[in-house]
């Protein structure tokens, strides 16, 4: 006890922090770097941009939006759109993919196909769904299954015929 300024000898303890302060000091850090980790690759989108032209092969993880010209394959996980306006020749093989612009070639998709209201596609088509709107052009073939990896060969020469199947329609 102090009395009139005099002081009891203090009992000073090293400088070490508690226990319970470097708890809350980890799970700070914790906290921060979860904040800071990189983005889920599905969530990430790239353009390819309106006055473009580009020829190549695109793979990889991701969504793509093409607004402008293309000639080349793309292999995606992930959602591929064709933009209003946005032309391609090749192949496309996504997760998904929403036709709004030109495309000609091979497009398979592994969830769904849709083709939009200005959409214009020639070629093939190889998903398990598919949603073609009013307006949209399609000139081509149709392979729906529940495996879409399996792409389905077509006759080589004049002389084989494609095997008949029949065509099966559910209204929901």
């Amino acid at each position: 006890m102090a009395l009139f300024g005099k002081k009891e000898k203090e009992d000073k303890s090293p400088a070490v922090q508690p226990q319970p302060i470097q708890k809350d000091i980890a799970k700070a850090q914790t906290k921060v770097a979860a904040k800071v980790a990189p983005k889920d690759a599905s969530k990430e989108t790239t353009y390819i941009g309106k006055n473009l032209k580009i020829t190549g092969n695109v793979s990889g993880e991701g969504n793509l939006i093409i607004l402008g010209s293309f000639e080349g394959e793309f292999n995606l996980r992930g959602q591929v759109k064709v933009a209003q306006g946005a032309e391609i020749k090749g192949n496309i093989k996504a997760t998904a993919v929403s036709i709004n612009g030109q495309v000609e070639g091979t497009v398979s998709a592994g969830k769904r196909i849709l083709l939009d209201t200005t959409a214009s596609m020639k070629g093939r088509l190889v998903t398990p769904k598919i949603s073609i709107q009013d307006g949209a052009v399609f000139d081509g073939e149709l392979f729906m299954s529940r495996k879409p990896d399996q792409t389905p060969t077509t006759p080589t020469s004049e002389g084989e015929k494609a095997p008949k199947t029949p065509a099966y329609s559910e209204v929901k």
